[in-house]
């Protein structure tokens, strides 16, 4: 049995802004990043997924998998290494260098508001008819395609030599 024949795909993608998920991002006194969640944030980010970041100046930068219980803690992380303000997170490669270049161009903590969050919803891992691992590859698998297709520049597969659908602008593009 292919599990792809009795499990639906991803559902229906939705965007949203950063700011519909998050309520605030700032630094505090001791350095370290304060990130919260928006408390009326839509309810698909509450469920397991796939999401893709994106920057209308940097194009898509970021896909990874969130379970319902961890994504508000992952996405949390993505922010600490794009901002290299790394306390709970560790510093990966290639995020350390897209935040480097990120921060050459001029951009920083203001322009988060500009990111905006492509979230494809899956059913539940309760709704998965198999096990545990056979749901964490299933996961692995979609993400892997979406990976392979757009090569984004935050993920461990990124290739320079591919074509990819992050840009790396030289100076910030929409200057306040």
């Amino acid at each position: 049995m292919k599990i792809n024949e009795v499990f639906p795909p991803l559902g229906k993608s939705v965007r949203y802004n950063f700011f519909d998920i998050f309520s605030f991002v700032r630094v505090k006194e001791n350095g370290k990043l304060k990130i919260s969640l928006n408390r009326s944030r839509p309810a698909e980010t509450k469920r397991s997924g796939i999401y893709v970041w994106y920057h209308p100046d940097w194009g898509y930068f970021y896909v990874g998998i969130a379970a319902a219980d961890n994504f508000t803690e992952r996405w949390n992380k993505h922010i600490q290494k794009l901002l290299d303000n790394c306390s709970s997170a560790k510093q990966m490669k290639n995020w350390k260098a897209f935040a480097d270049k990120f921060k050459a161009a001029g951009y920083g903590i203001d322009d988060l508001k500009d990111i905006t969050l492509r979230f494809f919803p899956i059913a539940s891992r309760t709704e998965f008819p198999g096990e545990e691992e056979e749901f964490k590859k299933y996961l692995s698998d979609i993400e892997t395609r979406i990976v392979g297709i757009i090569n984004p520049a935050c993920n461990k597969e990124y290739n320079p030599e591919r074509r990819s659908a992050t840009r790396f602008p030289t100076a910030k593009i929409n200057a306040d």
